[in-house]
């Protein structure tokens, strides 16, 4: 009989599933603490359900709390019960409570997935949209290898209120690679593309080819909503809102020729702009170009004047160290000592007295006459030394 009714309750058939754990409980005198939590989370999942009526709401909580006590009551270690209550908290609005609820379970068994998962739901009540994240990818790796469709819509969620619109479309495109029969995915892939569409076409900075992805994509999520509102069997999503959706998207489309028509001119502009930018950067190159040129031939003129000025330098500088050679100064023959008023002539000297030549004028005369006293001069000073 427990089989059974977890087989109904997994198919989403709380009515039959509730009434065989009720007389599981019946038959084992409020004994079954399984039968008793099974009932607690049938209550729990009543309270997900869309409804407008708050006692009906209030009830619910009231019998699914009621149930989890039981449960602690009977087993105080059981920590799917504790969970639960964590879950009715939240559900009421106490989520400081529920937060710390939800934290002693996963301090007492880290090997809960639930708590995981009720504990990123928090956060994302308490706008901790990263910590969020965060806690869905651990929960994803450590018990699923991220092949978990309802986790993935959860972190799916979880970027989408953070703004990553990106983001929340490659991992809806995921988990429908995983589960492509569930419409439920592709209601929110088309609502994400809706979204992106609209933001793109809503800034006037867009550009053509921004704008014309953006028309494809609402393409897409029109044609998508308008086969979702046309589901015959019961579905997850509501079925108005779909066509909705689609409505929406025909509006848009309506005026996806102004939008392109405008990023048209816009990329035009912008080609314009940057046409112009690298014609003033291609003159400034050529400008720079030909005044690096000009002062390098500047200065080479300059180094080739340098090497001029410093050859004449140096054949300045040649010129100053060349010395006249003076006269020899005449050998004095060994032997006898003459007579300091003795001529003294060497070996290729005339014999001959340079007083008698007649053939000289008066100035040649005195010339040679005064030579040849200076010679005697020296002469005598070199013997005494």
């Amino acid at each position: 009989k427990a089989v059974v009714s977890t087989q109904s309750t997994g198919k989403q058939e709380w009515g039959p599933g509730q009434k065989k754990f009720e007389r599981i409980i019946k038959t084992t005198n409020d004994k079954d603490s399984y039968s008793i939590l099974a009932i607690g989370n049938v209550w729990l999942q009543m309270l997900y359900q869309p409804t407008r009526d708050r006692d009906k709401e209030q009830k619910y909580q009231e019998r699914a709390l009621a149930f989890f006590k039981q449960v602690l009551r009977q087993d105080p270690r059981n920590m799917y019960a504790a969970n639960g209550i964590g879950c009715v908290l939240a559900v009421k609005g106490h989520i400081r409570e529920a937060r710390d609820v939800f934290a002693q379970v996963r301090e007492a068994t880290a090997e809960m997935p639930d708590v995981w998962i009720n504990l990123a739901h928090i956060y994302i009540e308490q706008k901790q949209y990263v910590s969020a994240i965060q806690m869905y990818e651990n929960c994803l790796k450590k018990f699923y290898s991220y092949q978990n469709v309802e986790i993935l819509l959860y972190l799916a969620r979880a970027h989408f209120v953070c703004g990553k619109l990106e983001e929340t479309r490659r991992i809806l495109l995921q988990a429908r690679h995983m589960a492509p029969q569930d419409n439920l995915i592709l209601f929110n892939l088309s609502y994400v593309l809706r979204h992106l569409a609209t933001t793109t076409l809503r800034d006037e900075k867009s550009g053509l080819e921004e704008v014309v992805s953006a028309v494809r994509n609402l393409e897409l999520a029109q044609r998508f909503f308008t086969m979702l509102s046309k589901a015959t069997e019961r579905q997850k999503y509501d079925l108005n809102h779909a066509a909705a959706e689609a409505r929406q998207c025909s509006d848009l489309l309506s005026q996806a020729q102004y939008h392109v028509a405008r990023a048209r001119k816009l990329d035009d502009e912008q080609r314009a702009i940057r046409q112009q930018q690298e014609k003033a950067k291609q003159e400034l190159e050529n400008k720079r170009r030909e005044e690096e040129e000009v002062k390098k031939k500047e200065k080479e003129e300059k180094h080739q004047a340098m090497l001029a000025q410093r050859e004449v330098y140096r054949e300045k500088a040649k010129n100053i160290l060349i010395f006249t050679e003076e006269p020899e100064m005449p050998k004095i023959p060994k032997g006898r000592r003459k007579k300091d008023d003795e001529p003294l002539y060497s070996s290729g000297e005339a014999s001959s007295d340079p007083d008698k030549d007649d053939g000289l004028n008066e100035e040649e005369k005195e010339r040679k006459k005064k030579e040849k006293a200076e010679r005697r001069q020296k002469k005598k000073q070199a013997r005494e030394e």
